[in-house]
């Protein structure tokens, strides 16, 4: 059996083909392509897929696909995100528009839900009851495997995490939703950025201004080179960000009680400088119990939404072939 797993983002996708053993084929990594609207883009995916089955014609193909935003995973819809900038698309119908390229139905499903399902699997080999995951990047996204499966909700939009509010709805920060006080805009790398900013005017001798000078295209990754040369204010950057995500980690601990916390994610490359801030909010919680015995690690695959998809997909076959 042979699994595809799909990871759309804004500015690119990745495309992963595995077989149920666990090994992966064929990996690939393109621009999201906005030039041909979205039936240019279905088209560009369905190619990629349908060359698939053509060469592996003797075994049967599942395919998932991770979305970035409010999905409907019942239907395989896309019903909102700010990232992708399709504007020939409103409730963009993603398994229709893919099976009707492909005769393949799609699982489809936000991408930190199945990046959730890819830390479940090669991370943890499935080793953890409740299992919350938390993809850093421009959005803060999450996934929840509980009682041992994975868990959607009721629409599909579980693990929203980064749209949790840590701080007052009017005064706080904006976030890329629309909404103030967000998670997603303390810890997101717009929200680290803006804080890497505004250190840089207030402290403008110090290793991080310079290095915001040193180009336009200034990244998060940045922060991090510069709090490993000892620049103190990088330091406190990244020690906020641990302190804000301890916050959101805490909350959704004494909600649900979870035994393993798995980071991903590009800022989670940055772990050693700000995951003491974030243990010590844990430690610090007065009901102790649900972080007595928490596990909390980062997660070695930079891209684990599109093998996870792939290992989804197989899942579910499975899945469906035992009911």
């Amino acid at each position: 059996m042979i699994g595809i797993g799909i990871d759309i983002g804004g500015t690119f996708v990745k495309l992963y083909v595995m077989n149920d053993h666990g090994e992966i084929f064929r990996q690939e990594k393109l621009d999201t392509d906005y030039s041909k609207g979205s039936k240019g883009f279905i088209a560009q995916i369905g190619q990629f897929i349908n060359a698939i089955q053509t060469e592996f014609s003797d075994q049967r193909v599942a395919v998932a696909v991770g979305a970035p935003g409010d999905v409907d995973n019942q239907r395989g819809i896309l019903r909102y995100n700010p990232n992708l900038k399709f504007t020939d698309v409103k409730d963009w119908p993603l398994a229709d528009q893919l099976e009707k390229y492909t005769h393949l139905r799609p699982y489809v499903a936000n991408d930190a839900t199945l990046a959730a399902w890819g830390v479940y699997e090669t991370d943890l080999k499935r080793q953890g009851t409740n299992v919350l995951i938390v993809t850093l990047g421009t959005g803060v996204g999450g996934g929840l495997i509980l009682n041992g499966e994975l868990y959607q909700g009721s629409h599909g939009t579980a693990g929203e995490i980064g749209h949790m509010k840590i701080a007052d709805t009017v005064t706080g920060p904006l976030c890329g939703c629309g909404a103030h006080g967000c998670l997603e805009a303390f810890v997101g790398t717009i929200g680290i950025k803006r804080r890497a900013l505004q250190s840089s005017v207030d402290h403008p001798d110090c290793i991080l201004a310079q290095t915001v000078k040193s180009g336009a295209n200034f990244k998060v990754a940045q922060v991090a080179q510069a709090a490993k040369q000892g620049c103190n204010e990088a330091l406190k950057i990244w020690e906020d960000t641990g302190h804000y995500l301890g916050i959101g980690i805490a909350n959704l601990g004494l909600i649900l009680d979870l035994d393993t916390v798995v980071l991903t994610g590009g800022v989670s490359g940055a772990a050693p400088y700000f995951m003491s801030a974030l243990k010590r909010v844990l430690d610090e919680q007065p009901i102790r119990t649900p972080f007595k015995k928490l596990k909390l690690c980062v997660s070695k695959n930079p891209d684990i939404g599109g093998v996870g998809a792939a290992m989804y997909a197989l899942h579910r076959v499975q899945t469906d072939l035992h009911k």
